[in-house]
């Protein structure tokens, strides 16, 4: 095995991350039933406190860093900003994973597919190269 062929193994192994990567953040996007969590203390419509961790239409959540109030967000923020976080995985996802298929389409044709390749200390001879075998 020469030199090239174990770097650009060394690339196929390298482009396989983003790969796998990329899928993992596009299953991050499938869609889920549950509602949006709240870190902090969830009170209803009239300001009533809750003992849930989930928002519900009409709810709001409201954070603490200790005893300062840091932020608060209805269900429907909540269910925004999930969206949100979704579609920046979606491209996120998309951009590894074409980026790892177009590395790894590169490395392979320089590589050659397995099927293709010839057997060890098996000679190509130059016409058989091409393809042109007439």
């Amino acid at each position: 095995m020469d030199g090239t062929t174990k770097v650009a193994r060394w690339l196929l192994v390298l482009f396989l991350a983003p790969v796998c990567w990329g899928l993992f953040q596009l299953a991050g996007t499938l869609p889920t039933s549950q509602a949006p969590r709240c870190a902090g203390t969830v009170l209803d419509e009239h300001g009533e406190e809750l003992p849930q961790t989930r928002l519900r239409p009409g709810q709001t959540c409201h954070t603490q860093d200790g005893l300062r109030p840091t932020g608060s967000r209805t269900f429907e923020e909540a269910e925004n900003l999930r969206a949100q976080e979704q579609r920046e995985l979606l491209e996120e996802g998309a951009l590894f994973t074409l980026y790892g298929t177009g590395g790894l389409a590169l490395v392979l044709r320089r590589l050659g597919l397995p099927w293709h390749r010839p057997k060890r200390g098996q000679r190509i001879r130059p016409e058989e190269a091409d393809g042109d075998t007439a």
